[in-house]
């Protein structure tokens, strides 16, 4: 029986802010080795679900080396990056020992930052390769924000990204990515980059511009010579030369490959407006909000402190106005383990003052509130974006303002992506006018059904705020749009330029 290796090292750096990523940060989120992998991944619908699913139907013998993620946040620590990688590359060489390798699976994001290293995850592949040789074919799957590092494609021999935004498709592009690597025609892959860094708020596949671009890719990756085009999202919150939207190309054509990627550029071009607008402040906003949210519920995310995107989901402003207007609601997750310990220290069933976050001004936001629970926050994902995947919030509290008024308050930075988030904390969403989540995309497959009067995307100004211009970058971002007025012709040089450097040999 042929055998596979899996291995995983995802995480996703917001180079600005402040909350740094460390060793322990990934052993409290997600590290596994061997069976465990499988039992607590192999049926969800993420990365690992798909890749399993493949490599089982493939009848191949899995071995799971160290599989570990963090959650999203600030640049990785040095010394845990190595101290990661050591036991990522030991696990490997575990199961080298043990027979022949046929194939390894490298999972990895594609946004990593690492204190001292400049591209982590190429070096990470470099030391997978010198270990299993030239002749094995290494896989890796990347997300959908990847600022894909340029000497990764000639390191590794396969890679897809996923397409959409949220992450729905995730579990079958994981099966397309080791059906590709198990073919016997040896595919290659290519990165191409894009002119522009494209805000989060303006990258979901749900709408245009990117479902136009999704539908674009897939007509194009049916060209003799192609198998697989991807316009990535990218993520815009680092300061390199890789930050930004591209193209990745697999197939067996370079020249058609090349001009795959001119078709996209073209594209994008065309919709550059929509590609590079950032979210409106809620206070722009809240007049159509709070208006529609009296005729039905509405929905609205805080890109602006998204947590997935490295914001520390502590802004309260939008928390404070819901409280002092009439209408029901329901927000969360609220990061702050002060503020959770102070409800507790209330007692459930008891009215007391909880200082929380912190507003634009400095200052907290204290809300004047009864306490109705205080427990651990665990829960699975029912909806389409990562479906079975458990989120883990510590201790946590959940609040009541008024008559119907609830925040979530959380220990752990997660995301509430998931109607799951509330539901389980005992919060009943079908008798709110209004639900508020920290978070830009990833909420609209599980929160949409629930928008009677619409879905507002809305920017707080925290470390995840859909303006570039808030930002101190210095390098490729300064030259490409938002920042740059491109013309067309500077945008087409740029695009050429590509079409080389994606060939250049490593």
């Amino acid at each position: 029986m042929p055998r596979a290796a899996v291995i995983q090292l995802f995480h996703e750096a917001n180079a600005f802010t402040p909350v740094k990523a460390n060793y322990d940060g990934f052993l409290s989120a997600q590290y596994f080795s061997g069976d465990d992998v499988r039992q607590k991944f192999g049926s969800t619908s993420n990365w690992l679900g798909g890749v399993t699913q493949a490599l089982d139907e493939a009848g191949y013998d899995i071995a799971y080396g160290v599989c570990t993620g963090c959650l999203p946040g600030g640049t990785l620590e040095g010394a845990s990056y190595h101290r990661l990688v050591t036991e990522i590359i030991q696990s490997l060489k575990d199961i080298a020992a043990r027979g022949p390798v046929d194939v390894v699976a490298l999972l990895l994001h594609g946004a990593l930052v690492v204190e001292g290293v400049a591209t982590p995850e190429t070096d990470l592949a470099r030391k997978v390769r010198n270990l299993i040789g030239p002749d094995v074919r290494i896989a890796v799957p990347l997300d959908f924000h990847a600022n894909v590092e340029p000497e990764l494609p000639h390191v590794v021999d396969v890679i897809i990204g996923g397409k959409l935004y949220p992450h729905a498709d995730t579990h079958a592009r994981g099966k397309k990515l080791m059906e590709l690597a198990l073919d016997p025609v040896a595919y290659r892959t290519r990165r191409f980059r894009l002119p522009v860094a494209a805000p989060m708020s303006a990258q979901t596949s749900d709408s245009a511009p990117f479902s136009e671009l999704v539908a674009l890719s897939n007509a194009i990756e049916q060209r003799t010579g192609l198998t697989d085009v991807v316009v990535m999202g990218g993520f815009p919150y680092a300061d390199s030369e890789e930050v930004g939207s591209s193209v990745l190309v697999t197939g067996t054509d370079d020249d058609v490959m090349r001009q795959a990627y001119r078709d996209m550029a073209d594209a994008v071009w065309q919709r550059r407006e929509a590609m590079t607008r950032s979210a409106p402040s809620f206070v722009q906003a809240a007049p159509d909000i709070f208006a529609r949210a009296a005729k039905g519920r509405v929905v609205i995310g805080d890109a602006g402190d998204n947590p997935g995107s490295g914001g520390v989901a502590n802004v309260a402003d939008i928390f404070a106005a819901l409280c002092v207007q009439n209408l029901p609601f329901a927000a969360g997750f609220m990061v702050d383990g002060d503020a959770v310990l102070a409800a507790k220290s209330i007692g459930v069933g008891n009215r007391g003052r909880v200082p929380m976050g912190r507003m634009q001004d400095g200052t907290p936001f204290v809300a004047e509130a009864v306490i109705e629970r205080v427990d651990e926050v665990r829960y699975r994902n029912e909806g389409a974006n990562l479906f079975g995947e458990l989120l883990q919030g510590g201790l946590g509290a959940v609040l009541r303002v008024g008559d119907a008024g609830h925040i979530a308050i959380v220990t752990e930075r997660i995301q509430a992506y998931d109607t799951q988030a509330f539901r389980s904390q005992g919060i009943d969403l079908e008798s709110k006018a209004i639900i508020h989540i920290k978070s830009s995309n990833h909420f609209r497959t599980s929160f949409t059904p629930l928008a009677q009067q619409g879905v507002y995307v809305v920017d707080s100004g925290g470390y995840a705020s859909t303006d570039a211009r808030k930002f101190p970058f210095t390098r490729r971002a300064t030259r490409i749009l938002p920042l740059a007025n491109l013309d067309h012709a500077e945008w087409q040089r740029q695009v050429e330029a590509e079409c080389e450097i994606a060939f250049r040999p490593a």
